[in-house]
């Protein structure tokens, strides 16, 4: 029920506002972005992307219901679309993916791919969340950027030739479950790869 009177608020148009990142204060370990936070209530986060809705910063993105569209217009060198939506744990925000790409993608136009738009995501995220990202190689994942403060991790990686992918994650609800699965796994548990 709260999902579909989300999405009949997000339906209307949004425009292309700018929200100016800098006066937001992300070095808080629970500050995400756009006034979410990591452990931030569902319902809260529901009348927050009405009000967003309202000022037309945001809209329903493609995907249905479960995808929140932001129209970076000044932040990048061309317009980019951030997608988002949260993984909800007992009714609070435990995990927000978001995907980053250029409007003007397409397989011909190679400037507007995921991997320069790595670059520019990072050094937004740095002046946003603090210049300290570590860099790893995954072996599937190639190159991850990460930055743990807190309880907050968040990860940055190409998903594929089109997204830049970014996922904010509550480490202390992440540990939790861990445990809460090490206990009722059964003995003969053997993970798949």
């Amino acid at each position: 029920m709260i999902l579909l009177f989300f999405l009949a608020l997000v339906l209307g148009q949004g425009c292309n506002s700018p929200i100016n990142w800098e006066d937001e204060n992300y070095n808080s370990s629970d500050s995400l972005f756009l006034g979410i936070y990591l452990g931030m209530g569902q319902n809260d986060f529901f009348d927050l992307c009405t009000e967003l809705n309202k000022q037309e910063l945001i809209t329903q993105g493609s995907g249905g219901n479960t995808n929140v569209e932001h129209r970076m217009t000044v932040e990048f060198d061309s317009e980019v679309s951030m997608r988002f939506f949260p993984t909800f744990i007992e009714n609070e925000v435990f995990e927000v993916p978001v995907t980053y790409s250029y409007i003007a993608w397409a397989p011909w136009n190679k400037q507007y791919w995921a991997d320069s738009l790595l670059e520019k995501v990072l050094d937004k995220y740095k002046i946003w969340y603090g210049d300290d990202f570590k860099l790893i190689n995954h072996p599937d994942q190639g190159k991850v950027y990460y930055k743990i403060d807190g309880k907050r991790r968040i990860n940055l990686f190409i998903r594929d030739e089109q997204f830049v992918q970014a996922v904010f994650t509550d480490l202390k609800v992440e540990k939790r479950l861990r445990e809460e699965f090490e206990k009722t796994k059964p003995s003969n548990y053997v993970p798949s790869n």
